[in-house]
């Protein structure tokens, strides 16, 4: 077994035996407030639930926070400049929107591998040294990774109620989406022929809303942005390997696959080619006989009955294989500023959001007694009787909450299993290690092609993803697409990509 999953065990019974972090002579110290910034929405309950958590953060480090909730769709925009101006910061969420390499280039964050062992030992402990070590830039760690399913786990997640309805046969698990494929043209004549009043107008009810990314379709390691790697023990990618050779991810047969298949099933009325317009009201989100698929989950390791909609019941189909990548593992991080003026503190505060389970649970779900209550089994809570009963209209509820930190102190919603823990553990363990797991590509030598590939991938691949393309067009659109990319410096992306990743496995495969 491989040194990434030994550890994973080991930490894992770890966190079984350590203690609720505290800090001796909190009331010593002098005391501060912190500045975090997190992507998430904003609800009607959050300035109560931060006065409860205040009240405990003063107790324990004599600290308050300063909770900035940004949504998610203006994180980048607006974040990134605070970063860059100099301003007072303590704590930022790391994403998708604000890089956390991309960032660490631009001295936005402080190394913080000397403050965990101090300040934070738990939370050290905690997450395995494989996962540390995927962390490191130029050799040292400026973030800490959510602690959660940290690996890949894709599940597509199936309306039971409707393949019960139609006789719909769902295996256990896929290799890939592209297996769903006959499911959905299967699912869509059977629903059609039961229900003829999902024909409306000469249009017909898609059969979800949900649109693979290539990623699903045929999975794959990135390297930097188009540059990605075939998984070893998957190879999705004909002829590329088993993670030594770098290929762009739009020069294969398998994007193309992809791109014809959207076209197509767009064509049929499988697909609707506007899914975000489509039914503006949502009337048929909760419709138990309209869509099959409700989602292409990542993370999850199971999921409650009424996960969509409490009008049908929701089937976790998950992909066969997780795969474990320092792409994802950096996903959803925690730093801490180079402006902050209390970086012990801040340490300190993620200590306890990572490793306390009052904070994991509160963060995400409030305030026991009026977010919330214990249930029967225990680590599982039930909202019913509280403020956040009704699903559509919850007042505090973030869950999973990876962009808080940890998940594995916080109580469950019902519906869940009291072992999630050690579901997470399995699903862990049982991910393609063997990857390049650790390797971080420094974009410098090619930041420019990098830009200039950025602005024309934003030009074709939105068309494509949704199926704005009549299918007889498709392979002359992803011919031109990749003509711009050639123009753009693509090839030299993959270049400095391969040699880098070269020096890399020189060293560490």
């Amino acid at each position: 077994m491989k040194k990434f999953t030994r550890l994973l065990g080991l930490a894992l019974a770890l966190i079984m035996a350590l203690g609720v972090a505290s800090f001796a002579g909190a009331e010593t110290l002098e005391p501060v407030t912190l500045e975090w910034y997190v992507a998430t929405d904003q609800l009607p309950d959050n300035a109560m639930v931060f006065d409860a958590l205040n009240a405990y953060f003063k107790e324990k480090i004599n600290a308050t926070i300063n909770f900035h909730f940004v949504e998610p769709s203006e994180y980048s925009a607006k974040v990134g400049p605070i970063l860059m101006s100099g301003q007072e910061v303590d704590i930022i969420n790391c994403n998708s929107g604000i890089g956390y390499v991309d960032y660490v280039k631009k001295d936005a964050f402080v190394p913080i591998e000397e403050l965990l062992t101090e300040y934070a030992p738990e939370t050290y402990a905690m997450i395995p040294e494989g996962l540390w070590e995927a962390m490191k830039v130029d050799g040292h760690i400026y973030g800490i990774p959510s602690y959660k399913d940290s690996v890949v786990m894709y599940a597509v997640m199936i309306n039971e109620t409707l393949a019960n309805e139609i006789g719909l046969d769902i295996p256990e698990t896929v290799d890939n989406y592209q297996d769903m494929i006959p499911i959905l043209r299967e699912a869509f004549e059977l629903r059609n022929a039961m229900h003829p009043e999902y024909v409306l107008d000469g249009e017909f009810v898609p059969m979800t809303r949900t649109f693979p990314d290539l990623e699903q379709w045929a999975p794959y390691e990135t390297i930097s942005s188009f540059a990605v790697t075939n998984i070893p023990g998957i190879e999705a990618y004909e002829g590329m390997g088993s993670g030594e050779i770098v290929f762009n991810k739009y020069a294969t047969q398998e994007y193309r696959d992809l791109c014809n298949t959207i076209a197509e099933l767009v064509s049929e009325g499988v697909l609707h080619d506007n899914p975000w317009y489509w039914d503006p009201d949502r009337i048929y989100n909760n419709d138990p006989y309209a869509y099959l698929v409700g989602d292409i989950g990542n993370g999850y390791v199971t999921v409650s009955k009424h996960q969509y909609s409490p009008n049908w019941d929701t089937l976790m189909v998950p992909y066969a294989k997780n795969i474990a990548t320092t792409n994802y593992l950096q996903a959803a991080v925690n730093c801490v500023s180079a402006t902050s003026k209390n970086p012990e503190r801040a340490v300190m505060a993620l200590e306890l959001i990572n490793t306390d389970p009052y904070v994991a649970t509160t963060l995400r779900f409030g305030i026991e007694g009026t977010h919330w209550l214990q249930s029967d089994e225990e680590n599982v809570i039930t909202f019913a009787g509280t403020k956040n009963a009704d699903s559509g209209s919850r007042a505090h509820y973030y869950w999973y909450g990876a962009n808080f930190g940890a998940l594995v102190y916080s109580k469950v919603p019902e519906g869940y299993p009291n072992n999630f823990m050690d579901l997470i553990k399995a699903a862990n363990e049982s991910a393609i290690s063997d990857t390049n797991l650790g390797f971080i590509f420094d974009p410098t030598p090619v930041q420019n092609e990098i830009a200039a590939c950025s602005a024309v991938i934003d030009e074709y691949e939105t068309g494509l993803k949704w199926g704005w393309i009549a299918v007889d067009e498709v392979d002359a659109r992803i011919d031109e697409f990749l003509a711009k990319l050639d123009a753009s410096g693509a090839a030299a992306v993959i270049a400095e990509a391969q040699s880098q990743l070269d020096a890399w496995r020189a060293v560490n495969k």
